[in-house]
């Protein structure tokens, strides 16, 4: 397995719209929603992949852009599943008239939660000095495998209020829901995160008119917003432009893209690298104003 693609080890989602066949592409609302939340659910997969193929890879150079890609990883993962608890299962919930039916979701939400709150802990405190691909892989790995469950069986629940409930408005919900997304994804982190991790090409590019549907909208998100965390979307796995690329933080044989070639090179590269500073000097903590 070629490690420069963000496509493994966990793997990504195949949405129900490419499952029933190219006839059928988007006409049931049902098929609708699960597709467009397994394509959002790949978004978070890709963001895994990418972290834990390229955490051991990381140096002083890189080091906080990749610490603000992470941050930016758990960010989409809150207000993923904030938004949903909020606008998508309790709309649900009501229009069927049966409260307490989406606990399961919820439930797996919060199974993946505490090693979740244990990497916005470790991402806060560290700086590019003690930056550890270890730690984060620990953590990472304590929750990985709890989070790819849920993501891939909310699609499956999704699709089963068809047979459950077919006379639900689906439509009109996934509406509802993705307004109230809009109005709490931060324009500089959550959506570029989302925009750069969407492969416009995934299925045979099926997908590629979503999520915007407008194209000046989707360059301006594209192309604008990403602006301010350049540095961080280098570690995504598409481009800005939303195609697959190789990983950035990876070459063969396991090195960082600005990393010697050579293992007698190292010792010229620590030295031009920036310099921890001194205890006595107090370092002014940046404030998260965006999220």
């Amino acid at each position: 397995m070629d490690s420069t693609w963000a496509d493994y080890p966990f793997p990504l989602i195949s949405t129900p719209a490419c499952d029933i066949g190219v006839s059928s592409l988007y006409t049931n609302q049902f098929i609708k929603s699960a597709s467009k939340m397994a394509l959002t659910h790949n978004i978070i997969i890709r963001g895994m992949n990418s972290i834990y193929l390229q955490c051991m890879h990381i140096t002083p150079y890189n080091a906080a852009d990749f610490i603000t890609y992470c941050q930016c990883w758990a960010e989409f993962i809150h207000n993923h599943h904030e938004c949903e608890e909020a606008a998508y299962f309790p709309l649900i919930e009501k229009a069927v008239g049966s409260e307490g039916m989406a606990e399961e979701n919820i439930e797996q939400h919060e199974a993946f939660m505490g090693g979740l709150n244990d990497l916005d802990a470790y991402l806060r405190r560290v700086d590019p000095y003690s930056f550890s691909g270890s730690v984060v892989l620990q953590i990472l790995e304590s929750f990985a495998a709890k989070l790819q469950m849920h993501l891939t069986d909310e699609i499956v629940w999704i699709q089963s209020l068809a047979t459950k409930y077919p006379t639900l408005n689906l439509a009109e919900i996934d509406i509802r829901h993705g307004a109230y997304v809009g109005g709490r994804s931060t324009r500089t982190r959550v959506l570029p995160f989302f925009l750069t991790n969407h492969d416009k090409t995934y299925e045979g590019g099926i997908h590629s008119w979503w999520p915007t549907g407008n194209k000046i909208r989707d360059w301006w998100l594209r192309y604008i917003c990403t602006l301010v965390y350049s540095g961080a979307w280098k570690f995504s796995s598409c481009s800005k432009g939303g195609k697959p690329k190789r990983l950035e933080g990876i070459r063969r044989g396991g090195l960082i893209q600005e990393a010697p070639q050579e293992r007698g090179e190292i010792g010229e590269v620590m030295e031009m690298a920036p310099k921890r500073p001194e205890a006595s000097i107090k370092i002014q903590t940046r404030t998260n104003t965006d999220w």
